[in-house]
């Protein structure tokens, strides 16, 4: 995210060079929460009250993950909350065998 170019050739992708530099806001957690709670996502009782905690043990894994494949990583940094949001997309979809979606 730091060069897309670099990677891959002809790619209009701009740097998001950014991601590594700006901290994530931990402070706004609970706040984000209630509000996609009002949109409908059915985040558990309670669950703003350890979201932070299970968020540093994300990036804990993600930073170790990182580190062990040669890459230094601030676990703190807004590109490891990118990195933990892309490794959960589509995981936590459900379809029903009911489900038009086949």
């Amino acid at each position: 995210m730091s060069d897309p170019r670099s990677i891959s050739p002809g790619s209009i992708m701009p740097s998001y060079g950014w991601l590594y530099e700006q901290d994530i806001d931990y402070g706004s957690t609970e706040a984000k929460i209630s509000g996609m709670r009002t949109l409908g996502v059915p985040y558990p009782d309670g669950y703003e009250s350890v979201a932070n905690e299970e968020l540093q043990k994300q990036a804990d894994k993600i930073t170790a993950e990182l580190k062990k494949n040669g890459l230094t990583a601030d676990g703190r940094k807004e590109i490891i909350a990118l990195i933990a949001y892309l490794q959960r997309l589509g995981t936590d979809i459900k379809v029903s065998t009911n489900s038009a979606i086949k």
